[in-house]
């Protein structure tokens, strides 16, 4: 909007940058200063924010896992994680956020996460071995009830919680052992309701692992050994906010990928399609087919 620039150009750089492009090197490809790159994604960020606040409303999760990635740069002496939480199921992405590895934290991202579920939604919980965890999800999800002397009333942890933890061992930088541990709920019930899911029953992290290395892929200033660290959270928030929008409904997702009854023709002498390709959100159902770039930066949000 009030851009002097065509709207395919702008939606064209925005693209590289959700793909990994760097913002420099962006710059010398395509000619377009440094300064009107990072306006572009700034506003881009933003309403890839209020998207993400229209649509992800009153969600049902089937199985939710989550994890912190090294944000790679300090920020007041402290250093940066980027905290992640995905659907298994829908690879959905409901909280991305940055931030220290403290307690403040940990409570804010599952606080986040439950305000897109809907309220008698109550998934199966894996993380990997940070006690901090444990102390967010039994602070979320219970309820209030008087005690027995009529005094003060004591939270209780809702007894359908399901939560396991796999806790990797590294000794000299190498991996040698993993442990699976249930802190709550009985490990018969987990497997039962991942094997309802379609997954393999056995607690793990594996999703939201790929999902880091998918993000380091495609937010250039996350790149491990890179000389273009981020300097400024801020600008990597607003970065991450757009990738996330840009994967949600402008990328195909190769796992989320289904076959079709019958095969369907082509044009011309083309093999006829045997499976239909999903983004995120087509999987979720909270969109029919997958956005351009174009449109994902053109919706009208409020």
């Amino acid at each position: 909007y009030r851009l002097k620039s065509h709207s395919e150009k702008v939606a064209l750089a925005l693209a590289l940058l959700a793909e990994g492009m760097d913002v420099s090197a962006l710059e010398r490809v395509t000619g377009i200063k440094e300064g009107t790159l990072r306006t572009w994604l700034t506003r881009a960020g933003m309403h890839a924010e209020k998207l993400h606040a229209r649509f992800f409303q009153e969600l049902i999760y089937g199985h939710i896992q989550l994890d912190e990635l090294w944000a790679n740069f300090d920020h007041k002496g402290k250093e940066m994680w980027l905290w992640v939480a995905t659907e298994a199921k829908s690879k959905l992405i409901p909280v991305i956020e940055l931030g220290p590895r403290t307690l403040d934290m940990a409570m804010g991202v599952v606080h986040a996460l439950v305000e897109t579920m809907r309220p008698d939604c109550l998934p199966i919980f894996t993380t990997d071995g940070l006690k901090l965890y444990f102390y967010a999800l039994t602070a979320h999800f219970g309820q209030w009830k008087k005690s027995e002397d009529g005094c003060k009333p004591v939270w209780i942890v809702a007894s359908e919680l399901i939560y396991g933890q796999v806790k990797k061992i590294v000794r000299r930088r190498r991996l040698v052992k993993v442990e699976h541990t249930m802190l709550l709920g009985e490990q018969q019930n987990l497997k039962d309701r991942l094997l309802r899911l379609g997954f393999s029953g056995r607690i793990n992290t594996a999703f939201v692992e790929r999902l880091n290395l998918t993000i380091r892929q495609g937010v250039s200033l996350l790149v491990r050994r890179t000389w273009g660290r981020a300097k400024y959270s801020p600008e990597l928030k607003l970065h991450l906010l757009w990738w996330r929008g840009y994967y949600h409904f402008a990328r195909y997702h190769a796992s989320l990928r289904v076959q079709f009854a019958q095969p369907t023709g082509r044009k011309g002498n083309q093999i006829p399609s045997r499976y239909r390709s999903r983004t995120p959100a087509m999987a979720a159902g909270l969109a029919a087919r997958r956005w351009s770039v174009l449109e994902l930066i053109s919706i009208p949000v409020v």
